[in-house]
């Protein structure tokens, strides 16, 4: 039996293009030893998150079916998910946030440094 406090944190990974999700899971297999979980469609996202217990999530803002914008105030408003870090992912501009009503706290602009969304996500998730 595995011992809960023991077990690798899981990340969601809320995407859609399959070269960038390709490429986050190569990363955080070398650089961490994080469980992760994809999910290329919002509305699917939406449905499975809260209950997924995931210890952060990294969201796009274009997804299809439900945006990234909608999805995070979702997330924002659910019991389960209202205190988990999320890592908002974009190449919209400020402007075109603050119309869609997000205020995200962790925010990184495409095209990004994928050693800083790494150095992000370990002071996020320290290892116990």
């Amino acid at each position: 039996m595995v011992d809960a406090a023991y077990e690798h944190k899981l990340i969601a990974i809320v995407e859609d293009d399959p070269r960038l999700t390709e490429m986050f899971c190569d990363v955080f297999k070398f650089f961490g030893q994080w469980r992760l979980q994809v999910f290329s469609d919002g509305q699917v996202a939406k449905d499975q998150l809260p209950d997924l217990g995931a210890d952060l999530v990294l969201l796009d803002i274009g997804l299809p079916s439900l945006d990234g914008g909608s999805l995070y105030k979702y997330l924002r408003g659910h019991s389960n998910t209202k205190n988990t870090p999320i890592i908002v992912i974009t190449g919209s501009h400020d402007w075109e946030l603050h119309r869609m009503g997000l205020r995200a706290s962790i925010l990184l602009r495409k095209p990004f440094n994928m050693q800083e969304l790494v150095s992000i996500i370990h002071a996020l998730l320290p290892e116990e």
